[in-house]
């Protein structure tokens, strides 16, 4: 189908039911949004089923409630392109409307060259009106019926029922047409039933009085015009009756197909009706019952013998007109061609065209068109394919996004990739974590270096994990060391809650990752600390962001001071999160490297009163630890008494480099 169907059907779901929605129905119909969604292009139809189906599978709508919906849908896809003043002149009633419909559409065939639209015909019985709809996709006539429905209470402001009381399909018409849809049209309004059919009585009366002035006109005589003078000024018109034998034809007809003027010779044996699909018969013209509705003539591909016609005649295009007082038919028609080349590979010149038809006027006008349209397919495509490698280049932004953004945090990454110059900032309350493995100098020197880097990848990946559940974040790796922060570079008031959490569970995680010598989980050493710090960018080939400040040589003791298993915690840290609920375990008094006697803490879980949302309190009650009540460390630890880890940054390391 072309491409207006699946455009008119993304618009109707994206406004009706939204862009969740149109994604399940893209993925489930395999449809791609840019290439099977382009205006100059056409679709198999299988496609486009498809695509009706996923939309009724996502929306709770059956087959025919989507195609009804798009039917109702199509006419303001239309008007909203310019076709709406073209649908209001097509008919001052609904019964005009329709059989003018047909007009309409052999004129957008020659823009939309293949387009396979429905045919339509109204038709008067027993004061009833009833349409038929002929089309070749059978099961697709709810869109009409709700396209007609739409287009009765827009234009002509009455609403209408369309029941469908006959439905034919299979080979009945012996043509390509499958399938034929006979629906009986209910005005729902019944003070517009006669308006709107085009039997309201004001009209008739004039109509009446019009005929009967032209029948006291002294004008009105019958004028005998020679049949020689009248197969010159109408050239391609031919006379048949009811039982389709020729009885006259213009002259240039007479030219072009020598066949024609043989005695005895129907016209149903040279010609076939391509258009409007329907069989080459009297009493099927003459139930068409509309003056407007063109007709296409092409030469048969064989005759009845067989053989190929000899004629060099093209496909005509013009109107049935019935004789008064004789069964017969005129139809007065002039050569159709959709594109100059059709011309040039015919035998037929512009000289053989009369010159009062539009015929050469269309032609060229059709050419520039079709160049036009030629042009927008190539548009549309270069549209669609520029649209891929937009995406393909977001994908590809993403990614780098992921990296940086795994570098440097995202208001940091975001001024750097902005060119602006990232100022140093000073954070007046931040909490820091370190960690490091007990033991894991020895175990390096045991070991294979795969077996450590496999160790150290396992153990790190499962703390960056962690990073991203409690919103922290990572600074630096170094050896078996690993460092985060929570209220750097964006502020946080429970900054100390997430680092606390953060803790707590990297020594859960440790029981996964086994050491390679010993076979049983490792151990770490966690220490926190809060305080004040300043960060900021260092270097310009591969920057770092580095944290700076007494806060983050305090944090690194805090681990380097701790015991295997365990969380320990600063005092400052203790007061941020001592009214939250968690099990604390005062250590007492111990001897910090450069800082003296600190009075320090265990943090052991969280309790069942747990909660983050609590203020600071001054008088909790802490679970004292006698052995460690007051621990006074006088002298620096020997080497020998330090714990085995050589990974340990120095101080003037953390605070420079970190």
């Amino acid at each position: 189908m072309h491409g207006h169907v699946h455009l008119c059907l993304r618009e109707m779901v994206l406004e009706q039911f939204g862009k969740e929605t149109w994604d399940a129905i893209l993925k489930e119909a395999s449809l791609d949004d840019d290439n099977d969604f382009m205006l100059f292009h056409y679709y198999d139809d299988k496609r486009t089923i498809g695509l009706v189906v996923a939309i009724s599978n996502n929306t709770g709508l059956d087959v025919s409630g989507v195609l009804e919906s798009y039917g109702h849908y199509f006419y303001f896809y239309a008007t909203s392109r310019g076709y709406d003043r073209m649908l209001r002149t097509l008919g001052k009633d609904f019964h005009t409307f329709v059989q003018n419909l047909d007009l309409l559409h052999s004129l957008l065939a020659l823009t939309y060259k293949g387009m396979r639209p429905p045919h339509f015909r109204c038709e008067k019985k027993e004061g009833k009106l009833f349409v038929h709809v002929f089309t070749v996709r059978p099961g697709m006539y709810p869109a009409a019926i709700g396209m007609l429905t739409e287009v009765a209470r827009q234009i002509f402001d009455t609403r209408i029922n369309m029941k469908v009381v006959s439905r034919k399909t299979g080979e009945v018409f012996k043509q390509k047409y499958c399938e034929h849809v006979i629906t009986e049209v209910t005005v729902l309004e019944e003070q517009k039933s006669a308006a709107f059919t085009g039997d309201d009585q004001l009209t008739t009366n004039h109509i009446q009085n019009k005929l009967q002035q032209l029948a006291h006109a002294r004008e009105n005589y019958v004028v005998a015009v020679p049949e020689t003078s009248l197969n010159t000024a109408l050239p391609y018109s031919v006379v048949f009756d009811k039982d389709m034998f020729i009885k006259s034809a213009g002259l240039h007809l007479k030219t072009l197909c020598s066949e024609i003027q043989q005695a005895d010779t129907k016209i149903n044996d040279i010609f076939e009706i391509k258009e409007p699909e329907m069989k080459f018969e009297y009493d099927a013209i003459m139930s068409c019952n509309s003056s407007y509705m063109y007709f296409f003539l092409q030469p048969k591909v064989k005759n009845r013998n067989g053989t190929p016609p000899t004629t060099d005649c093209p496909v005509l295009r013009g109107h049935m007109v019935p004789l008064e007082d004789k069964e017969e038919i005129m139809f007065i028609g002039t050569p159709h061609f959709d594109s100059l080349g059709d011309l040039i590979s015919s035998t037929t010149y512009l000289t053989n065209i009369p010159q009062d038809n539009m015929t050469m006027e269309i032609m060229f006008m059709n050419e520039q068109r079709r160049a036009d349209v030629e042009m927008s397919k190539k548009l549309d495509q270069t549209t669609a394919d520029m649209k891929k490698l937009a995406a393909a280049l977001d994908q590809e932004k993403k990614k780098t996004d992921m990296l940086l953004y795994q570098m440097l945090p995202v208001k940091v990454a975001n001024q750097l990739r902005d060119g602006r110059t990232v100022e140093a900032e000073k954070h007046e309350n931040v909490t820091i974590l370190f960690s490091d493995i007990v033991t894991f100098t020895n175990m390096a020197a045991l070991c294979h270096p795969m077996d450590i880097v496999k160790l150290l990848n396992d153990l790190f990946q499962r703390f960056d994990l962690l990073t991203t559940k409690h919103d922290i974040y990572k600074v630096e790796t170094i050896g078996d060391a690993y460092m985060v922060v929570s209220g750097v570079p964006e502020a946080t008031e429970d900054h100390a809650v997430r680092i606390a959490n953060m803790g707590l569970d990297m020594i859960l995680e440790t029981s996964h990752v086994i050491n390679p010598v010993s076979e049983k989980a490792i151990q770490i050493r966690v220490g926190i600390h809060t305080g004040p710090v300043v960060s900021g960018v260092v270097g310009t080939k591969m920057p770092r962001y580095c944290l700076f400040g007494d806060t983050v040589n305090t944090a690194s003791r805090m681990e380097s001071h701790g015991l295997p298993g365990r969380v320990h915690i600063s005092d400052t840290t203790f007061r941020e999160i001592q009214t939250v609920g968690y099990l604390l375990e005062r250590r007492g008094g111990v001897e910090i490297k450069g800082k003296g006697i600190m009075d320090t803490y265990f943090l052991n879980g969280v309790s069942d009163t747990f909660d983050p949302s609590q203020k600071r309190s001054t008088s909790v009650p802490i679970k004292p630890n006698l052995e460690h009540e007051r621990v006074f460390v006088r002298k620096e630890l020997s080497v020998a008494q330090k714990p085995a880890s050589t990974s340990q940054p120095s101080n003037s390391s953390f605070c420079s480099v970190m």
